[in-house]
């Protein structure tokens, strides 16, 4: 348990000891106050949430209160993002690896009081069995489960069709009480998980109003410990300079991965300048790219959307993705604090990452122009390409995220550069809950999309398999990143999943990077470092990872701030064991009469609600 965790018991303690003493003690108005001070964490953010059914989650701001309210059999690592225990506390792998075996950590309790054991892990994993809907969402891992059993209340046996070690040691799969969970009609509606939520997570999401805050508070009865903050606050900021201005006003103490967009380099600049606040800028997990419209359609291939039909030739997509300078959205936009992209998959991850080798597509306007020249797409009188025949002209819709900056300015880059090839583009800025819908009904033509990438490969590249198409042409079904299907590619991923040798399974997933890149349904555009600043003077202790990298953008457990303290609890915390024993002895004293003492502690941001 932290230093300000332990304080904080240690004082309810004695509290409770006085009480039952029957002393009647006299406090200044300022002690008397103290019982309702809260220590907030306090994180800027502009993200809607989604739904808070962790089986369902997408936006950064639904992973990120999903990683704090639940836990995961098994942890991804903060030093090197290996796996480490959770709510597993060891784990064996049957000789022909089938069968899992967990034994599940004992003490553990949900945020209700009521025991954490086995049962409730089956549960979970027997949702991603039987409920079709949670199955679909998840079912480039849950297609491989075949039971989910607790022989005991300490033992979880789970077993597959396939061996899959990496699978089931990195997927993040968030165990859930079965008994609140059960009790749903429907556990796989977006609404079917009410607040406050119950987890066994070190924090509990307990009030939501939207574009105003999210409110989580500490679980005190933590197995680890409770943190060392009462609560944690999502403040919204419908601009990134907004929430910039507060932390220099000392109104919030974490700008990072909770802005759409992160900050921008002239943000961080700015900010350098301020005493209290410290500044970051590591190598991230995400990637930026432009989804392409190639032809939405249904598993059984039923085709929906209306996206323009030039993008279902590879040619065109290839020549676009051949007039975009990467380097120098790199260098304009993110002032050098990135890397161009050839993958999904971030160069973090080097033993995953595939360079683009011989296939690596060069900056070249007339090499782009020639392509479209020989594949038929003449220039018409105005100057922009048509179809072949003289059909439809090469003119797209070009959607961004209006809450994001850098964005727009890609959008002037990219429409100049495409504007040489006789390419026509329509800008629009729309909020990104509606864009990201469009992109689901398959209503659009390029559209800006970007995601955090794991440690463990398949679940990105999941979401370009035949599997994951929809059956529905209603946009809900969002399993798929843009309804890209093709044989070999899923071939090379089923090979990868079960392949026990790391480089091998490494061959497999570049290969499978080289697939997309050349048929560029995606063209990703840079891999953004995390730009990130907070209050020193506020905040302390946060674990970053891996080891020296990122405070916000964790991946599967938020350590950060599940290690964070507030400074006043750094400072008490350096006070020796003794002293704080002589101080309780002296309040029990003092509830015999002997002496009253008053103990106060430093007032924290919670008025600011």
């Amino acid at each position: 348990m932290n230093p300000h965790a332990l304080i904080r018991r240690f004082l309810s303690a004695v509290a409770a000891l006085t009480l039952s003493a029957g002393a009647l003690a006299v406090a200044s108005p300022s002690a008397a106050a103290q019982e309702n001070d809260v220590d907030s964490l306090l994180i800027a953010t502009n993200q809607e949430v989604d739904t808070f059914n962790p089986f369902k989650r997408r936006f950064v701001i639904t992973y990120e209160t999903s990683m704090m309210t639940y836990e995961t059999l098994v942890r991804i690592g903060a030093e090197g993002y290996e796996p480490t225990p959770g709510l597993a506390t060891e784990w064996e792998e049957s000789e022909d690896g089938l069968t899992w075996t967990f034994k599940i950590r004992e003490g553990a309790t949900w945020s209700d009081g009521e025991p954490l054991t086995a049962d409730d892990v089956a549960y979970t994993y027997g949702l991603l069995i039987e409920n079709q809907a949670i199955r679909d969402w998840n079912i480039d891992f849950a297609a491989n489960l075949v039971s989910a059993e607790a022989p005991d209340e300490s033992t979880f046996v789970l077993t597959l069709a396939e061996p899959a070690p990496a699978e089931v040691l990195s997927r993040e799969v968030y165990v859930v009480p079965e008994h609140i969970w059960s009790q749903y009609a429907d556990p796989s509606a977006d609404d079917a998980n009410e607040l406050p939520l119950v987890g066994s997570g070190p924090f509990q999401v307990t009030e939501y109003k939207t574009d105003e805050f999210i409110r989580l508070e500490a679980n005190e009865d933590y197995w680890e410990g409770a943190p060392g903050f009462d609560e944690v606050v999502y403040d919204y900021y419908v601009e990134t300079d907004a929430a910039v201005a507060a932390l220099e006003a000392g109104d919030v103490d974490i700008v990072g991965n909770g802005m759409q967009g992160g900050l921008n380099p002239a943000q961080i600049g700015a900010l350098e300048s301020q005493d209290h606040v410290t500044t970051n800028d590591v190598q991230g997990r995400r990637y930026v790219s432009l989804t392409i419209n190639h032809g939405t359609v249904t598993q059984d291939g039923t085709e929906f959307g209306d996206g323009h039909p030039a993008l279902k030739d590879p040619v065109v997509r290839q020549a676009l993705h051949t007039a975009i300078d990467k380097q120098a959205l790199v260098d304009t936009v993110l002032d050098g604090s990135g890397t161009p992209a050839t993958s999904l998959i971030p160069s973090l991850f080097e033993q995953w990452h595939w360079d683009g080798g011989d296939a690596l597509v060069e900056f070249d306007i007339a090499e782009a122009n020639r392509m479209l020249d020989e594949a038929g797409y003449a220039r018409g009188d105005d100057g922009i390409r048509t179809m072949p025949g003289g059909g439809e002209r090469l003119s797209f819709r070009f959607y961004h995220h209006a809450d994001n900056t850098a964005y727009a300015t890609i959008v002037d880059f990219v429409s100049e550069w495409w504007a040489e090839l006789g390419i026509e583009t329509k800008p629009e800025a729309i909020e990104q809950g509606s864009l990201n819908d469009l992109a689901y009904l398959g209503e659009f033509d390029i559209a800006f999309s970007g995601w955090g990438v794991g440690p463990n490969p398949t679940e990105q590249l999941g979401m370009h398999t035949c599997a994951v198409l929809p059956t529905l042409t209603d946009g809900s079904e969002r399993s798929s990143e843009n309804s890209y299907c093709n044989a070999e590619f899923d071939a090379l991923h089923a090979q990868q999943k079960v392949e026990s040798d790391p480089d091998a399974r490494a061959e497999l997933v570049k290969r499978q990077q080289e697939l997309l890149y050349t048929d560029a349904p995606v063209i990703w555009l840079y891999y953004q470092n995390v730009l990130e600043a907070y209050n020193h003077d506020r905040v302390t202790g946060m674990t970053t990872q891996p080891e020296g990298g990122m405070v916000t953008g964790q991946q599967g457990f938020t350590w950060s701030y599940y290690t964070a303290q507030p400074m006043d609890a750094e400072e008490t915390g350096g006070v020796p064991m003794w002293v704080w024993i002589a101080i309780g002895a002296a309040v029990i004293v003092a509830a015999a009469g002997a002496a009253v003492f008053v103990m106060r502690r430093k007032k924290t941001a919670d008025e600011r609600e």
